[in-house]
């Protein structure tokens, strides 16, 4: 398989994880540098939790819905209508008990504001439904271009209302931009429903046959102890920091967080053209189509992620005073720690996407376990000792062990290796030699 054959998906790509790092200096710029810290902490627990249970119900069900419509075309309705039946009913349920229980949890992280937000929970949670389903839906055809526009319908919003807001004068805490957030989810869906109307119409929600949810369980039984497990590798550091020190300690972790989340952005774009690609490459047993494309995969996500992690990391301190305005120096020293990981993330983003569309849910799963046992046992000796630096140190030695188990998982499997992934640089080196030779060719086509 020839990237090349990609190229405009990749583009698209490149302009939907772009849209996700405009909303993080959007949200530094509006937000971060506006409420107070106990405030903007409230708001990253809420967000941990509320993006806990959303990034667990999408990796165990519309995953799965994803590998399965992408190998099965014609039996696309029926996946599409059971995933979507297994991820509602999740949300519905667990964003209820959540607010039923809202104040106890508020009480363990000593922050009232939590308590109020969490009411709110199921009503954002339903109004996402549509718009989360739908991104998976289109990546089942790589229509990459339509989820920009859903993306955009979210992030826009949100930072044009916030605008909006402060200069109207109704912009002061936590909870008025989870309401801004919540009006953004909104019309995300609205959206996403528009392209996709005739599949959601389409869908037999109370005809799914039993042995579809028997199959999707059956996958996601290794699939939901990976996902639970990495969801909480990502995500239970905010609140990990929020157990054992106050909202305005978590107000620092999280500023730092904010900025190294652009490599979420690289995850999410690997997630949406990795997993459709290897898993019609495994299906139809092209194996050695599928070790090239990790290989190239691999090659240039270190291309990338290299150098920009070293000069993130080099030019942190300038960049939080530039940033935060000197509120949240503090940071930098979290997210120097942080960004490391960014050396070895290709082998995790790629490896993970990888498995999954070989549907290798096992390996993944015991990769993760190692990974995350690590974790939690490095965050209980690090946080009480070392507040934010010491859970950035545990994410750090988290993620660089996870990717390098993953990649013995590959190797295992395509008999990859670090001499082929160099070789893709003689592939690389081509194409760029084609596409410079093709322009000189065409010169008429340069503006």
């Amino acid at each position: 398989m020839n990237l090349s054959d990609h190229l405009d998906k990749g583009i698209w790509t490149v302009a939907d994880k772009t849209l996700l790092l405009l909303y993080g200096f959007g949200v530094i710029v509006l937000v971060i540098n506006v409420l107070p810290p106990t405030e903007w902490g409230a708001f990253s627990l809420f967000q941990s939790i509320f993006l806990i249970l959303c990034v667990l119900a999408d990796s165990i069900f519309l995953q799965p819905m994803v590998k399965f419509a992408a190998e099965h075309e014609a039996e696309v309705p029926q996946v599409l209508a059971g995933g979507f039946n297994l991820y509602t009913i999740t949300m519905l349920v667990t964003g209820f008990l959540l607010a039923a229980f809202g104040q106890s949890i508020a009480a363990i992280f000593t922050s009232p504001e939590l308590g109020k937000m969490l009411v709110l929970l199921p009503y954002f949670l339903i109004l996402s439904i549509f718009r989360n389903v739908g991104i998976r839906y289109l990546q089942i055809d790589l229509q990459i271009n339509a989820i920009f526009w859903v993306d955009l319908a979210l992030f826009g919003s949100v930072l044009i209302l916030t605008v909006l807001a402060s200069a109207l004068g109704l912009f002061h805490t936590a909870m008025d931009f989870l309401y801004l957030n919540i009006i953004g989810a909104a019309l995300s869906s609205v959206v996403a429903f528009f392209f996709c109307s005739q599949a959601f119409l389409s869908m037999p929600i109370l005809r799914v046959p039993r042995d579809e949810y028997g199959r999707m369980l059956s996958f996601a039984k290794f699939q939901a102890g990976t996902s639970a497990l990495l969801t909480l590798q990502q995500w239970s550091d905010v609140l990990i920091v929020g157990v054992f020190y106050n909202p305005s300690e978590v107000a620092v972790y999280n500023a730092a967080k904010t900025i190294y989340r652009f490599l979420d952005a690289v995850r999410e774009g690997a997630t949406l053209l990795v997993v459709p690609m290897t898993s019609k490459l495994y299906t139809q047993h092209d194996f050695k189509g599928l070790s090239t494309l990790i290989e190239k995969l691999l090659f240039g996500a270190f291309a990338l992620l290299i150098p920009i992690s070293f000069v993130l990391a080099v030019g942190a301190p300038l960049l939080f005073q530039v940033l935060y305005r000197g509120q949240y120096n503090a940071g930098a020293v979290v997210f120097q720690i942080m960004i490391l990981s960014g050396f070895t993330l290709p082998l995790s983003l790629i490896g993970t996407n990888a498995l999954i569309g070989m549907g290798k849910a096992k390996d993944l799963f015991l990769a993760t376990l190692g990974a995350v046992v690590v974790f939690f046992i490095t965050s209980y000796i690090f946080v009480p000792q070392m507040a934010s630096k010491g859970e950035a140190l545990a994410v750090f030695i988290s993620f660089t062990l996870l990717a390098f188990l993953q990649f013995f998982a590959m190797r295992k499997e395509l008999g990859l290796s670090a001499k082929g992934i160099w070789r893709r640089s003689h592939d690389a080196r081509r194409f760029v030699s084609s596409r410079t030779k093709s322009e000189k060719q065409n010169p008429d086509d340069n503006p």
